[in-house]
């Protein structure tokens, strides 16, 4: 479909662009965030999880100001600022995908604590897990 998502779609097409288009920003493979933003939020605008973390990329408050997003429930700033981290993320951990997703859910201390681990949280397992397998098995598919 030529819209980078390789016929993918989060069933929006503006946020499907703006994936497409903050990826290319960041270097990052739209799919990855794609499949991230899939496990966040199922594509709900206004997902809000208990512990707090808002929007399509599920970004925690104090994360949100730090990568500079004012409104957290604004699509484009929401994912702009979730592929932002995710790309010093990456940078911060040698760009290991499953390292940065793990500081992408528990916070790049809790990586770091575990000498660049991922944490032995069974959420943040799982979540390196599922996002991993979705991703591996979109970009190749068997």
């Amino acid at each position: 479909t030529g819209n980078g998502l390789k016929g993918f779609t989060t069933g929006d097409l503006a946020i499907d662009s703006y994936i497409v288009d903050s990826s290319r920003r960041y270097n990052i493979d739209p799919l990855l965030i794609y499949s991230q933003m899939h496990q966040e939020s199922s594509f709900k605008l206004r997902a809000t999880s208990n512990k707090g973390a808002s929007g399509l990329m599920q970004l925690m408050p104090a994360t949100a100001r730090r990568l500079g997003v004012t409104n957290i429930y604004e699509p484009k700033q929401n994912i702009d600022g979730g592929v932002k981290y995710m790309r010093m993320l990456l940078d911060m951990f040698g760009q290991d995908v499953n390292l940065a997703l793990a500081g992408y859910n528990a916070g790049e201390g809790a990586v770091m604590r575990y000498g660049n681990q991922i944490p032995p949280y069974s959420e943040t397992r799982e979540y390196v897990r599922r996002i991993s397998s979705r991703y591996g098995s979109i970009t190749n598919p068997s």
